[in-house]
């Protein structure tokens, strides 16, 4: 009672509301323009509207029809409440935001992922081939026979 009897105090509407309005205002039920302009659906009659529109047609439809979408949606969402039914409650955020802290990596750990990609690719390090190839002397003459 006491939040419609404040309702009633702010409104500009001419004293007194009729039955059914003064229960809308009980319950908290916004007027029709309200819902229209919470186009950040902060309200939670506003999101249980929302629950009753099909957004995509919503989007789609002109300026007309998609008043008539909304008025219709309106209609069904204040029946709902006028016959006991709970708005839903606010969402809340299920993801919570994860601090990381980078470690740097250790020469050794760079090392050991330079050389494995180093066999991944196929292109190993040709410094130790060379040092493993035999000495071919000078004097001696290779032909190709």
């Amino acid at each position: 009672m006491a939040d419609g009897l404040a309702a009633c105090i702010a409104t500009a509407d001419p004293w007194p509301p009729t039955l059914p309005q003064f229960r809308m205002m009980c319950l908290g039920i916004p007027p029709f323009d309200a819902v229209r302009a919470d186009a950040g659906q902060q309200d939670g009659f506003t999101r249980l509207v929302w629950q009753y529109l099909d957004g995509h047609r919503y989007r789609l439809a002109s300026a007309d029809k998609a008043d008539k979408l909304l008025q219709a949606a309106y209609n069904r969402a204040k029946e709902f409440v006028m016959r006991g039914g709970e708005l839903p409650p606010a969402p809340v955020a299920e993801i919570e935001h994860e601090v990381r802290h980078p470690v740097p990596a250790t020469r050794d750990q760079v090392a050991r992922h330079m050389d494995d990609i180093a066999d991944l690719l196929g292109v190993a390090d040709p410094a130790p081939e060379v040092q493993a190839a035999p000495a071919i002397a000078p004097d001696e003459v290779r032909h190709a026979a």
